[in-house]
């Protein structure tokens, strides 16, 4: 098991790609802090990863409230003794351009994607001094390349591969890794939710399959076995990375 016994924060993880990371890390032997707003979804999810055994709990956090965040972090050392791995992956998403945005949307993406990041970031790092562990964010490939109707999420999504660089070289010299994941297309509720909305969902399916060069969209379980490796000692050498996770869809085939 290659995260046995580390200690492993991972925001929005309740359900999609959180869950996912948050399911093999715990099958990987990390002890896996959920995080999310949900008290009823979250503290299903530490139970089902064994929260009656201490190998998970549940903090229920608004990750747009900064108090909220450092008392998170705070929690999370006071019950398991250490921090050893971040990983950052709660975000919020709408369809909008710019100009159809409102300031009040573009703010509350802003703070849920991009500075509870930094925050989380900022307040976990003394932690992670200690133990040399390591952060991880989570992207996307709407980070790299142009979606239509997405200009505030993908600047929130930008923001975090160039943070990580940033971050990458700042703490280096505390052994503390930073790695950024990009997701494509995965297997998750909101996913399924924008098939079954379009006006022939089979047909829609059908051609985002056939934009990824393998055929298919990606699971959640896919996005954990990276982000394990990344957070494991195999990665080691790994520093200011960023990693698609998407199928080669933004290979432009």
């Amino acid at each position: 098991m290659k995260l046995k016994d580390k200690v492993a924060i991972v925001t929005g993880s309740s359900k999609g790609i959180g869950e996912g990371i948050a399911r093999v890390f715990h099958r990987e032997g990390a002890k896996v802090v959920v995080v999310c707003r949900s008290a009823k979804e979250g503290a299903k999810m530490a139970e089902e990863l064994g929260a009656s055994r201490r190998q998970a709990i549940f903090i229920q956090t608004d990750l747009t409230i900064e108090e909220q965040i450092r008392r998170m972090i705070d929690q999370t050392v006071d019950h398991f003794g250490k921090l050893d791995i971040l990983v950052n992956n709660a975000g919020y998403h709408i369809s909008k351009n710019v100009e159809e945005t409102t300031e009040a949307e573009w703010k509350f993406i802003q703070d849920t994607n991009l500075r509870s990041t930094f925050l989380c970031s900022k307040y976990a790092i003394p932690h992670l001094r200690k133990t040399r562990g390591n952060i991880i964010h989570i992207s996307s490939m709407v980070g790299v390349v142009g979606q239509p109707n997405a200009g505030a999420y993908s600047a929130t999504k930008g923001g975090q591969i160039a943070m990580t660089k940033g971050m990458a070289i700042d703490f280096a010299p505390d052994g503390i890794r930073v790695n950024v994941i990009c997701p494509g297309w995965i297997q998750t509720p909101l996913v399924e939710d924008w098939f079954s909305q379009q006006k022939d969902p089979e047909a829609a399916r059908q051609y985002i399959y056939a934009q990824h060069p393998l055929g298919r969209i990606g699971t959640i379980e896919e996005c954990g076995t990276v982000a394990a490796f990344l957070a494991s000692e195999e990665a080691s050498f790994v520093t200011g990375a960023v990693i698609a996770v998407d199928g080669g869809v933004t290979l432009g085939y």
